[in-house]
């Protein structure tokens, strides 16, 4: 029998290195999955499940709905570009960051994370692309929330609810303010998806910190000064009005991003990456 000779022995002629046929050395020498697809893998799990589907049919009709609701509800002076626009957010701002936090939860509590983590080893790389992928649907939700804006105010002119000297689209600015608010609240429920590892545990905390730091704060006096810089309820909310946004109010939003997006996104990045998979 012909056999050839390679870096590892002796090899029957036209046979198969037994070696470097095996799986594992195939999957070492594949190139790496491109930072996009996995991305777009990631955008395509959001939406794969039934439940995905409900929960951004409830973001999209709850951005119609406020709309509406501002232009044949609100105050005159309310049925602005800015108050519209604010309006077709709430959706994306409230339920997103708990689509950020499910979608971290999952891989953990329905059991994929094996296969996720198998077929991608490098486990920053897909925290980093469900991160991408949840900015992106903040994008759209902006971008949704901006069409439903000049919708709401075409009715508005359509119906007398709105003025003819009223511009039809917010200012770039509350654009740009709303993208970081509502990015910063994507990225808190990722983060603390991954550290907690529980949706349940990881929603209630979202929602408990800032309504718990308020209650205090409005029922402590002493605690109002001290809580405007930590709770991320009241750092974030002058966002909503950037033309009044002080140096001071920008500084809480750092302290209160950095305490409660940085500090949870490191602990959980460090324990997703050294937790057992089973």
């Amino acid at each position: 029998m012909n056999v050839r000779t390679t870096a590892r022995g002796q090899v029957p002629e036209g046979g198969l290195d037994p070696v470097a046929s095996t799986p594992g050395r195939l999957l070492d020498a594949a190139p790496p999955v491109p930072q996009r697809t996995l991305t777009a893998l990631e955008l395509r799990k959001t939406v794969d499940t039934r439940s995905g589907r409900w929960v951004f049919a409830v973001i999209l009709a709850a951005t119609i709905g406020m709309v509406c609701l501002v232009v044949f509800a609100a105050d005159r002076d309310e049925r602005d570009a800015a108050g519209l626009f604010s309006a077709s957010q709430t959706g994306v701002a409230v339920l997103l960051p708990v689509v950020a936090a499910v979608a971290m939860c999952a891989e953990w509590t329905q059991r994929t994370a094996l296969t996720t983590f198998a077929l991608v080893p490098d486990r920053g790389r897909t925290v980093v692309a469900k991160w991408l992928a949840m900015l992106v649907l903040t994008a759209v939700g902006v971008g949704v929330g901006l069409v439903a804006a000049w919708g709401g105010h075409a009715l508005g002119r359509a119906t007398g609810h709105v003025g003819a000297d009223v511009v039809w689209l917010p200012s770039g600015r509350l654009v740009a303010t709303s993208l970081l608010d509502t990015g910063l609240s994507v990225t808190m429920g990722l983060a603390l998806g991954m550290l907690l590892a529980n949706a349940t545990l990881s929603i209630l905390t979202l929602f408990g910190i800032p309504a718990v730091l308020g209650i205090l704060s409005g029922t402590i006096g002493a605690l109002e000064r001290p809580f405007g810089w930590l709770n991320p309820g009241q750092a974030f909310g002058p966002l909503g009005d950037p033309a009044a946004i002080s140096a001071t109010e920008w500084a809480r939003v750092g302290t209160a991003a950095a305490l409660w997006v940085l500090v949870p996104f490191a602990a959980g990045w460090w324990r997703t990456v050294r937790r057992d998979v089973s």
